[in-house]
């Protein structure tokens, strides 16, 4: 998994927002979160955003439970 700028994290983040509540609260253009969300699922390959979480919680998963075998 390709890592993603700050800027795309904190759209990542707001997953399940909307763009409009996503535009308010970092002060966006809905065109700027719509690229940033784009580059998102071409870093990681995937072809919407449900899947882009997915992949996320499945990663974060599987580093957690490696830190626990080698604790």
């Amino acid at each position: 998994m390709n890592q993603i700028t700050q800027a795309e994290q904190e759209v990542f983040a707001l997953d399940g927002h909307s763009i409009s509540a996503t535009q308010d609260i970092f002060h966006k253009k809905e065109c700027t979160i719509k690229n940033q969300k784009r580059s998102i699922l071409k870093k990681w390959n995937t072809s919407c955003m449900t899947e882009a979480v997915q992949q996320f919680l499945n990663l974060y998963q599987e580093s957690s439970q490696e830190l626990i075998r080698t604790s």
